[in-house]
């Protein structure tokens, strides 16, 4: 026979589950724009009878279960959506921070600005074909000059602020690897309070979103892999690599110098693939043709200052070779005091500077006034083919175009890319929140359906409040 006040128990337990899911729905609106928040629901499960269940029971009772429980108040996540958001999130700041990069040195050799090297070029050809015809005029003499001291003043600019970008982005990379260090401290110190509340039979679901929050931000600076351990913990890697194993911080630091490499807490190499740490290794080492070693064959900053370094090594090259007059020097450029050409240190040398016509206008032995043979050879020199790279033969101007180039197809593939990207990263992050993401609708739905629940339950308490009214006041009163 059933207890008498077993029914009360069991609408006692259809209250209290109602009501936690009035909580929870309240907990969920309050909090439909928190940032990082995860969607909560309330787990329910049926209470078996005190009998127990069985697939094959003796009992010719007609056991009825004790209601209902209140497992756990649980996320609404899905850890395969957060996988490939993490993933592409790493893969999209590679293509952004990228394109930011060269975007960066698209404005350096912007070949649309009228101060650009390509325009210098053509101003020191055009100097040449006018002087050509005026070689005794000390006038146009100094144009030609002011015109080749604008040529090396134009590398100079574009090596001056190619070094400065490099600096940069090496300051960025060292505030994205500080970031990513305390990223992985503060994880650690969550799995810490996670695993503590869990053994003491809390669920810390806040504690749970404020570490997913800290992963999302984790994966754009590089690939990383979380495994769920069964006390709440997460290992997190990259490749091979653990960041995060137990209580250990695998922690990362920039090595400076060229190439710029990371190391790990081992002090081995940090290899990353993807993310905005592998984006600055790749502007910052990219040297494209010229690499070697751990040089990345990517077209960076260092390309185009190696690209730049034998452009002017070799116009200097050129032109103080033509300048020579019955076998002896008289170059027309300098580098540094070793004798170094390079982008950053050609300049017209110290006799030109002060005498414009130090120039050889003509190799003859007698040469008669006006004589321009070798300037003309100069004039032809800037239109004939050189080998000025592995990779390059050709006009000066015509390296000058195809350099604009490079960087002009990079920017433009990787724009495509990065918009590409984010479309995808943008679909992934929708579907993880129509999971994740608290809608008012559905809630509005939870909160119409735990409130007529306990509405129900209300009422079966007070059928049951009346029966008991009947049995204690109202039976073996007949006679009386």
């Amino acid at each position: 026979m059933r207890a008498t006040f077993l029914g009360f128990e069991i609408v006692r337990k259809a209250l209290n589950a109602s009501q936690k899911g009035l909580d929870v729905v309240t907990q969920n609106i309050s909090n439909a724009n928190t940032e990082g928040y995860t969607r909560q629901r309330v787990d329910l499960s049926a209470v078996p009878s005190e009998r127990g269940s069985f697939l094959y029971s003796n009992s010719t009772t007609a056991d009825v279960g004790m209601g209902v429980n209140v497992d756990r108040i649980s996320q609404a996540r899905d850890k395969v959506l957060d996988y490939k958001y993490r993933k592409e999130n790493a893969i999209n700041n590679t293509w952004n921070t990228t394109l930011s990069g060269l975007r960066d040195i698209e404005n350096i050799i912007d070949e649309y600005d009228k101060d650009g090297l390509n325009s210098a070029l053509l101003s020191f050809l055009e100097k040449l074909h006018t002087f050509s015809g005026n070689t005794a005029n000390i006038e146009y003499a100094s144009l030609l000059r002011t015109s080749a001291q604008t040529v090396a003043q134009t590398l100079n600019k574009y090596a001056e602020q190619l070094n400065e970008l490099e600096n940069l982005q090496l300051e960025e990379l060292k505030i994205v690897v500080k970031d990513v260090n305390q990223l992985l401290d503060k994880i650690n110190k969550i799995n810490t309070e996670i695993k503590s509340a869990m053994v003491a039979g809390y669920t810390p679901n806040e504690l749970l979103d404020t570490r997913n929050m800290y992963l999302d931000k984790l994966s754009g600076y590089l690939n990383i892999y979380v495994e769920n351990n069964d006390d709440g913990t997460v290992f997190v890697k990259t490749g091979d690599v653990y960041l995060i194993h137990g209580q250990t911080v695998n922690s990362i630091e920039v090595n400076p110098g060229y190439p710029v490499i990371l190391s790990d807490s081992s002090g081995n190499e940090f290899i990353v693939s993807n993310g905005q740490l592998f984006a600055h290794l790749q502007l910052l080492n990219g040297n494209g043709v010229y690499a070697s070693g751990n040089e990345s064959d990517f077209q960076g900053i260092q390309y185009y200052k190696t690209s730049l370094d034998m452009f002017a090594q070799r116009f200097a090259e050129v032109f103080n070779s033509l300048n020579e007059q019955n076998g002896t020097p008289k170059p027309l450029f300098a580098g540094d005091s070793y004798g170094n050409i390079t982008a950053s240190t050609i300049s017209i040398s110290d006799d030109w500077l002060s005498d414009a016509m130090y120039i050889t206008a003509s190799t003859q032995e007698n040469p008669v006034a006006g004589a321009n043979d070798n300037i003309i050879r100069m004039i032809q020199a800037m239109d004939a083919n050189h080998v000025i790279s592995p990779a390059f033969t050709g006009s000066f101007i015509d390296f000058v175009t195809s350099l604009n180039g490079d960087i002009a197809m990079d920017v433009r593939y990787y724009q495509d890319m990065a918009e590409t990207s984010d479309i995808v990263l943008l679909s992934v992050d929708e579907q993880r929140e129509s999971v994740s993401g608290v809608s008012l609708n559905e809630e509005s739905i939870n909160m119409i359906r735990f409130q007529k629940s306990y509405s129900a339950a209300a009422r079966i308490m007070t059928a049951l409040d009346q029966m008991l009214d009947t049995l204690i006041n109202h039976m073996g009163i007949a006679g009386r």
